[in-house]
């Protein structure tokens, strides 16, 4: 079972709904744990919750990185800036 859900996960292309449907699972999780109510949105402890975090910002962080590796230099002036924060 876990391996056809992998297979079909690395296999799926990913668009901006993809991101804008992760950034707003996050918004959410952020809304709860600003007013100290995350039991609302997950049955996680909040190490648990935290433990996930860690891995996520870390695999986004490598990701950014190979990305960048393998991407042609962009002049400063003509980067464009996708996040609203």
């Amino acid at each position: 079972m876990i391996e056809m859900h992998t297979r079909k996960f690395l296999t799926e292309q990913y668009t901006e709904a993809h991101f804008e449907a992760l950034l707003q699972l996050m918004d959410k999780l952020h809304d709860a744990a600003t007013v100290n109510n995350v039991t609302a949105v997950s049955p996680l402890s909040a190490r648990e919750i935290i433990g996930w975090l860690d891995d996520i910002i870390f695999t986004a962080e490598e990701t950014i990185r190979e990305l960048q590796a393998n991407m042609d230099p962009v002049p400063a002036e003509s980067a464009k800036v996708y996040s609203d924060n």
